[in-house]
């Protein structure tokens, strides 16, 4: 149980720091910070899968059941960050260096995601970004919601 609670103060600075990557990517253009955001959530959710393994001994039956699935996605998700997004950003990152693109300022990047908005059913244009979007407004959303009735049903479940 250590190793779990030890995870769990870790993951959120974790996710804290990924989230300012994020914003930072998003604000300026610069993709690095996105992948450097999508590694950190790498790491975290390593970190995760780590402390759901070693919870795995304390438990049986539906609980086991759920720990185990919860490993196996975490485990897909570990791969799609590692095989497509990161990569995926990364290969952004370098073009942008190869074309000669410049970053913007957090407040220009402010400014132009403000006022800036381009509407488009383009496929080309999303084609990158359908696969953690789709994982993201989906499987995310049901595990969040999982959780939440786990957290509700904690007193029914066996210890």
């Amino acid at each position: 149980m250590d190793t779990t609670l030890n995870v769990a103060w870790v993951v959120v600075p974790l996710i804290v720091v990924a989230q300012c990557c994020s914003w930072y990517g998003v604000l300026t253009t610069n993709y690095l910070a996105n992948a450097v955001e999508n590694s950190i959530w790498a790491v975290a959710f390593l970190l995760v899968v780590i402390g759901l393994c070693r919870l795995l001994p304390e438990f049986d039956g539906l609980v086991r059941s759920g720990l185990v699935v919860a490993i196996i996605g975490v485990a897909g998700y570990l791969a799609f960050l590692i095989t497509i997004d990161v990569p995926m950003y990364l290969s952004r990152w370098r073009d942008g260096l190869a074309d000669g693109g410049r970053d913007l300022s957090p407040l220009e990047g402010l400014r132009d995601a403000s006022t800036r908005w381009v509407v488009t059913h383009d496929f080309a244009q999303w084609k990158d970004e359908i696969a953690w979007m789709s994982l993201y407004f989906t499987a995310a959303v049901w595990a969040s919601l999982a959780l939440c009735l786990i957290y509700a049903l904690v007193d029914h479940l066996p210890r």
